[in-house]
């Protein structure tokens, strides 16, 4: 089964965005509505999404892709670069932010995220010519990250850009505590938009 970077790419691009299969864009991606309770040193709180879209994904640069196939398990690794991914949505946040910020308010909010590689990392069980992918487990690494968020103190303005600075100071410390959870939070997401594929598609003609 030679899978490719070449066939990975054909297949990227012919499915970002494909109405015949109900298919989504995949950029911009679109999140509507997520719930993540994080309890840690650095953040204790209850993160609500909403709304929320990211660009970039159509710039991917795909660098390694394996294959394992055992007893009808199927599992297939990409490993991918995105030079930048831009999110903005809506966040409802309640709880504490690294021990010093009280929050209980939703907000517009940006990230610009720069350099991002991950593995998307994608396993289920092949029955009938088809390909039912139960997990899509993806933990980006980020080279930089800025974000932004116009007013998540009921209009106090100097405790939200101390907020801001505190975030874009320790972001690698807060994103360490929030990938593993965020990851499980995404992985019946993002599911259940690949199976839009895989359930539509013989499993012998994606892989020949």
């Amino acid at each position: 089964m030679p899978v490719t970077l070449l066939w990975i790419k054909y297949w990227f691009n012919r499915f970002v965005g494909y109405p015949e299969i109900n298919f989504p864009s995949l950029d911009p991606l679109y999140y509507k509505y997520g719930i993540i309770v994080f309890n840690s040193g650095e953040i204790n709180a209850e993160v609500i999404l909403s709304d929320t879209t990211a660009t970039g994904l159509s710039r991917a640069n795909f660098y390694d892709v394996r294959t394992h196939f055992l007893d009808n398990n199927f599992r297939l690794e990409i490993d991918v670069l995105v030079p930048q991914i831009i999110i903005e949505g809506e966040v409802k946040l309640n709880g504490t932010l690294g021990g010093i910020f009280r929050i209980a308010d939703k907000a517009h909010f940006n990230v610009t995220a720069d350099d991002v590689k991950a593995t998307w990392d994608l396993t289920g069980r092949v029955v009938n010519d088809t390909w039912t992918v139960e997990h899509v487990r993806v933990l980006p690494t980020i080279k930089k990250l800025k974000v932004y968020f116009d007013d998540l103190f009921h209009g106090n303005k100097q405790f939200n850009d101390l907020a801001i600075i505190f975030v874009n100071e320790f972001w690698p410390a807060l994103y360490r505590v929030m990938l593993p959870l965020t990851s499980n939070v995404w992985d019946p997401w993002l599911t259940g938009i690949v199976n839009n594929i895989f359930l539509n598609i013989p499993f012998s003609e994606l892989f020949p």
